[in-house]
């Protein structure tokens, strides 16, 4: 059995090979959006933001996210990646931020996603001091 489906994708009219189940995920993953793109999505209820390359779309995050719907809002359609490490996000909180990637940043490489599965976390103070960046 071919562990590979075929799907036609309408804009390259090439074949792409997707592992069954995977066909939605990865379609969307694969859209490339520019900074601009997602510097258009920065209100509360239109919420976008880069973390090392890739783009999620919280906006339905927004009001479970531990740290606040503010903290979200303020760094809406920015790159995020260094306010992301620089405090504390567990394997957990990464795995919820994969659900909402909508595609990838323009000129990311492969070096840029893997920091998101190699890095552990920052060495954020998350006593109160200071503003956290968290999921």
């Amino acid at each position: 059995a071919d562990l590979c489906r075929r799907r036609r994708d309408p804009f390259s009219h090439t074949l792409k090979h997707t592992m069954p189940g995977k066909a939605e995920e990865s379609k969307d993953a694969s859209k490339v959006f520019t900074l601009k793109d997602v510097e258009d999505h920065n209100k509360e209820e239109d919420v976008w933001f880069v973390v090392h390359g890739k783009i999620y779309d919280v906006s339905k995050y927004i009001q479970e996210h531990p740290g606040g719907a503010e903290i979200m809002a303020e760094n809406a359609g920015k790159d995020v990646s260094d306010q992301f490490e620089e405090f504390f996000h567990s394997a957990e909180a990464r795995t919820i931020l994969k659900k909402y990637e909508i595609g990838v940043l323009e000129g990311s490489t492969e070096e840029d996603y893997k920091k998101l599965e190699e890095a552990g976390g920052g060495g954020g103070d998350m006593s109160g001091g200071g503003i956290g960046f968290y999921l």
